[in-house]
């Protein structure tokens, strides 16, 4: 998490192995602050005691106090400084499951011109206070999964969609919905809900031809090697939870067998399924950057295999004979 504190007094304390999702314990001392600057990420804050004083573009020296939640949008940077201590659970996310029963960000975002924004906190009540607690319980017990991390950040949307009003989780998440969402924005809230690129373009409002043509200007690769790419990156990090059966993967993200599951990881982690997890304990974290790397090497590998079995004589073929050929 890009966090600054120039006066050593805060801390915080991850159990993710990916910054999404991820939960975060922190704390900041009585008159001490803490900076959270502008990032690829939003962040969701829950104030569990004490009070702070919040300042951003959004608004200056807005009081907070313990039992409230705030939204940090990764478009702005945010200054705190602490009027009592502070203890805070941070939820860190890039997207998260906003839709549900039949909505897409393209039709929840027609409902903004029906939302008057204000950047405001918002109360704990009973339901997400509960949550809360258990997020902390888990942190607190050294629950270093993935699994829980995600079950948890799908959790707390659920919460924010049932259990408050309609206009106040849009407000909350205003600039996750609003129609000026870039194409990039919402390929990247959709796609970890999209089975293949036909249902991420549905789910992103377009056709799938152009869908493809606006993704190739904007990501400047194909839909589907992103999503592969971005796919990998996920089922490294659930490798090396050897808590989760590697049958459960395959059948998660439907891979039709072993084979076939063991053939995407060497081309995409560079290594079988098993041969990953023996090396776990290491604590080694897939990245995407890791990914791309593997997948360069892949194609090279197979291209080269491809070149050396073309040096061979080509079988002659019946017909009429090529010009200059003799027969």
């Amino acid at each position: 998490m890009k966090m600054t504190n120039n006066l050593c007094s805060t801390s915080c304390s991850s159990n993710s192995l990916l910054p999404e999702p991820g939960f975060y314990l922190c704390t900041i001392k009585a008159g001490k602050s803490l900076v959270i600057e502008q990032d690829d990420v939003n962040h969701l804050i829950f104030l569990r005691s004490g009070s702070f004083v919040v300042s951003s573009v959004e608004r200056t020296d807005y009081f907070v106090r313990e039992n409230n939640a705030l939204f940090l949008s990764r478009l702005h940077s945010y200054t705190f400084v602490a009027q009592e201590d502070c203890s805070l659970l941070i939820a860190r996310f890039v997207t998260g499951n906003l839709t549900g029963d039949g909505d897409t960000y393209r039709s929840v975002a027609a409902e903004m011109s029906k939302v008057a924004y204000k950047f405001s906190a918002v109360p704990m009540e009973s339901v997400l206070a509960g949550f809360v607690d258990s997020v902390v319980f888990f942190l607190e017990h050294n629950v270093n999964t993935e699994s829980m991390h995600r079950a948890k950040m799908e959790e707390m949307f659920v919460i924010f969609r049932h259990f408050y009003p309609r206009e106040v989780f849009l407000r909350t998440f205003y600039s996750l919905f609003n129609n000026n969402l870039s194409f990039r924005t919402l390929v990247i809230n959709n796609a970890p809900h999209a089975k293949n690129v036909e249902a991420l373009a549905k789910m992103c409002g377009h056709s799938l031809s152009h869908f493809k043509l606006l993704f190739s200007q904007h990501f400047d690769q194909t839909p589907y090697v992103w999503m592969q790419q971005n796919r990998a990156v996920e089922i490294g990090a659930l490798l090396n939870d050897t808590s989760i059966p590697i049958k459960s993967i395959i059948k998660k993200y439907g891979f039709t067998s072993h084979g076939h599951f063991s053939l995407f990881c060497r081309k995409f982690l560079g290594d079988t399924p098993r041969a990953i997890r023996r090396r776990c304990h290491m604590g080694v974290v897939v990245t995407l950057e890791d990914v791309k790397k593997n997948m360069e090497r892949a194609n090279r590998q197979a291209l080269a295999a491809k070149k050396s079995s073309g040096t061979a004589e080509a079988p002659r073929r019946r017909g009429r004979p090529r010009k200059g050929e003799v027969r």
